[in-house]
């Protein structure tokens, strides 16, 4: 039995391969046409150059001069129409890239620009659609393996949150832990054939999510410290004479760091996601690229599972990435808490326990 799941295990690998690699040979393809096509558009003209005169050479190199701002300016104009399409950056095909070749012009290039937001909401559907149907069917005495997953992420997260915040963080935990959850399926979904990972886009994503933390702390901070609180927290909790002479020089330091937190959660999420995608595809090109070289042009096998070993670098950095931006979420909002509100419910708990 252990022996059928292995050999499964092996299979849905291979699949999942093959299904990467017939993309990037594609890709490769149309990259390897292109300069061929330049080079036998080169070795035309050089010997037409050298069987004229001076001066026929002289009009021919103008005629080339010519002929070749003609070439920038179709080349300018390709990229006007693909540059921020592909911005020179390697992607593996999604599953909106294939559907972009069945419909309109304007439809494929509306898709493309909204393609970070339709994947966030298919990920958010399917985060959703899994926790309602467990709702239905959750049995305190007999669960089943999902309720049992759920419980233990669940009760995992939690513990976490209540080592940084302490009682308390069961009040932020569905934020925190729907947080965690969002941006590591997120991350997992750019690692499967046809997918593509949302986080990868500062724009459309992770900005996002940096901001509507910000947001989060900051109200959270103002509900439990009050606005007075707030601005002598902001000051550096000044006490006496010196302390305040000090604060004119801490509250926009203080103003300053809590901008740039949203903008520094943001930008780490996006270049560990989008460098691991870029990473994948790269090697998926450079397998396809390998194959083609040895083979003539001629595809006898779709091409060398080069990018394999980073799926395991991509696994590892997707769960890195989602419990970094989640911790730092986490102890920003502890930061927040008021001293004596943690002690409070610390002696409850104690109490409580006796």
């Amino acid at each position: 039995m252990h022996r059928i799941k292995i050999e499964r295990g092996a299979l849905l690998a291979l699949v999942l391969g093959t299904a990467l690699l017939v993309s990037g040979s594609a890709l490769a393809a149309d990259d390897h046409g292109q300069p061929a096509h330049g080079a036998a558009t080169e070795q035309h003209a050089a010997p037409a150059d050298a069987a004229h005169a001076t001066d026929a050479h002289v009009a021919d190199a103008a005629h080339g001069d010519h002929a070749a701002g003609d070439a920038a300016h179709g080349d300018a104009a390709h990229g006007d129409a693909h540059g921020d399409k592909h911005g020179g950056t390697p992607h593996v095909p999604n599953a909106l890239t294939f559907i972009s070749q069945w419909v309109p012009g304007p439809v494929a290039a509306k898709l493309d620009e909204l393609k970070n937001p339709i994947y966030s909401l298919l990920v958010a559907t399917i985060i959703a659609a899994f926790f309602v149907s467990l709702s239905k069917r959750m049995d305190a005495r007999r669960p089943g393996r999902a309720q049992m997953a759920a419980e233990l992420i669940l009760g995992g997260l939690y513990s976490l949150f209540s080592t940084i915040i302490g009682p308390s963080a069961r009040r932020y935990t569905p934020f925190l832990g729907s947080l965690f959850l969002f941006i590591y399926c997120n991350n997992l979904f750019g690692l499967l054939p046809l997918g593509h990972a949302s986080t990868s886009s500062f724009a459309d994503t992770t900005f996002a999510l940096g901001l509507m933390t910000f947001l989060v702390v900051q109200g959270i901070a103002l509900k439990e410290n009050g606005l007075g609180g707030y601005l002598h927290h902001m000051a550096g909790s000044p006490k006496t004479k010196m302390d305040w002479g000090f604060s004119l020089l801490l509250f926009p330091l203080h103003l300053l760091g809590e901008l740039i937190k949203p903008v520094s959660l943001s930008l780490r999420l996006f270049g560990n996601i989008f460098g691991e995608e870029t990473l994948v595809a790269t090697m998926v090109l450079l397998g396809a690229g390998i194959t083609f070289s040895l083979t003539d042009g001629i595809a006898l096998v779709p091409g060398l599972p080069l990018h394999f070993p980073f799926y395991f670098l991509g696994l590892l950095s997707s769960t890195i990435q989602a419990l970094v931006f989640t911790l730092l979420a986490t102890v920003y909002i502890a930061l927040w808490l008021p001293h004596g509100h943690h002690g409070d419910e610390h002696a409850d708990a104690h109490h409580a326990h006796h």
